[in-house]
């Protein structure tokens, strides 16, 4: 009785580990799946990038409030302590005696001195301070704009990675399947061959385009694993991790409305490119400001509070023993009156640079909109593209059927086979090739409209 309860407690304590050893291996293997839209969200709260920009707007918000606070009451304390181990000497004329003519050497003052205080400033008026406030808000707000950029900017890589990837596995689909069908011909070639109908060369021509096949369907599998861990990079997951997509080549492509997106109209005002070329814009006007503002005088003010002392004995902490108070307040006005024409120099500068900042806006705004021609241009001719190269593709997996029957009953040589079969691959290339083209120029567009999310 008691060996089979110890067998039984031995069993729990076995299962126990085995459970307790096998759940960080179960929670490292764990899949985590994403579909298109999942994996833009989660590459825009956690990719590196974005972090980046994160830590860009919260340091402008820190200079803003460095700024600020420059404007407010500025509170400083002073102590100090003087040992005059010599006296100065001062010369006077001899009052005591009534000799004037005379000069007799005096000391004035006491060995030991002390003094403490307080002082606040307060800053009245200062035009750099007004520009260099309104500039800190602006500098912000580029701050934030440059985190939606990084945000479009993350989605539209993480979203032509993640069609990369399934256009890949389409690739890949499609070569094990002509593989598939190659190795049955070739299998079928060499029983001709043994039976004496087909040539050895025949045969071997048709056993290298196997051997090709084979190796491409290889490399586009590593292909797919260095996608994925591209992806992984780009969503800030570790390297090792490993992901599921969930959306598939058919969903993507249900989802490229060309119709839809030639319809839309496009507004400058809404493209992130241009507030921030706006936003640099006002950047270089604040700048002018702030040098014509150091034309402008300064006023602060100010009071002080001072408790002196004089010892000729080091007695300042003793009872009974005199300090002796000192207040002011005070006003200070500082007005540029010359500087030589530097000043001057620096408003013409920043002038310049405004209108360059104006010219490069002017221009770009152009381009935006040209940009966004070409990108709908683009999605039409990727679509057309698209549309005759999967035609092709379903012309050449024909011909090289005809062809192959042909050849075996004779009717058709090894290089007609051959040079059919290669049709067929440079179709496959050629319709990847528009696949991926059509996938990517839908993504282009929609980075000009910033409208993944409607996806």
């Amino acid at each position: 009785m008691r060996t089979r309860t110890r067998c039984r407690a031995a069993a729990a304590v076995l299962a126990v580990a085995a459970v307790i050893s096998g759940a960080p291996a179960r929670a490292q293997d764990e899949v985590k799946a994403f579909s298109l839209r999942a994996a833009r969200d989660f590459a825009v709260a956690h990719s590196y990038d974005t972090r980046k920009s994160e830590l860009d707007v919260a340091s402008a918000r820190q200079k803003l409030k460095e700024t600020l606070y420059g404007g407010f009451p500025q509170v400083t304390s002073n102590i100090s302590y003087n040992d005059n181990i010599k006296l100065a000497t001062s010369l006077i004329p001899n009052f005591f005696e009534n000799k004037l003519d005379e000069k007799i050497p005096v000391q004035f003052g006491t060995q030991h001195n002390a003094s403490a205080n307080i002082q606040v400033q307060q800053l009245v008026f200062n035009g750099s301070y007004i520009v260099g406030l309104q500039t800190s808000r602006l500098y912000r707000e580029l701050a934030e704009q440059g985190l939606d950029r990084t945000s479009l900017t993350v989605k539209e890589t993480v979203t032509k990675t993640y069609g990369l990837i399934l256009v890949a596995r389409e690739n890949e689909r499609i070569l094990r399947a002509t593989l598939s069908n190659l190795e049955k011909t070739n299998a079928e070639i060499r029983e001709l061959n043994r039976e004496g109908f087909v040539a050895e060369t025949d045969a071997d021509l048709v056993q290298m385009a196997v051997n090709q096949l084979r190796n491409g369907v290889e490399a586009l599998k590593s292909q797919v694993e260095i996608a994925l861990k591209l992806l992984n990079f780009q969503m800030g997951l570790d390297l090792e991790e490993k992901i599921e997509l969930t959306d598939t080549l058919p969903d993507l492509l249900a989802r490229t409305d060309v119709a839809a997106a030639l319809a839309r109209a496009f507004k400058l005002e809404n493209n992130i490119d241009w507030k921030l070329l706006v936003s640099q814009e006002k950047m270089s006007e604040q700048a002018l400001k702030n040098e014509k503002a150091r034309y402008w005088p300064t006023v602060s003010a100010f009071f002080t509070y001072q408790q002196n002392a004089f010892r000729d004995s080091f007695n300042f902490f003793s009872a009974g023993r005199r300090w002796f108070p000192l207040q002011i307040l005070g006003i200070t006005v500082s007005i540029p009156i010359f500087r030589s024409g530097a000043q001057t120099a620096r408003v013409a500068q920043a002038e310049v640079a405004a209108e360059q900042a104006r010219n490069v806006r002017r221009q770009a705004s152009q381009g935006i909109l040209l940009q966004a021609e070409q990108a709908k241009t683009n999605l039409v001719l990727a679509q057309d593209k698209y549309r005759v190269m999967k035609d092709n593709l379903s012309l050449a997996e024909r011909i090289y059927e005809a062809t192959l029957a042909k050849y075996k009953e004779g009717l058709a040589s090894s290089m007609e086979l051959t040079q059919a079969n290669d049709k067929v691959l440079q179709s496959q290339t050629s319709y990847i090739d528009a696949l991926s083209g059509l996938l990517n120029a839908k993504t282009a567009l929609d980075r000009m409209f910033d409208s993944f999310e409607e996806e």
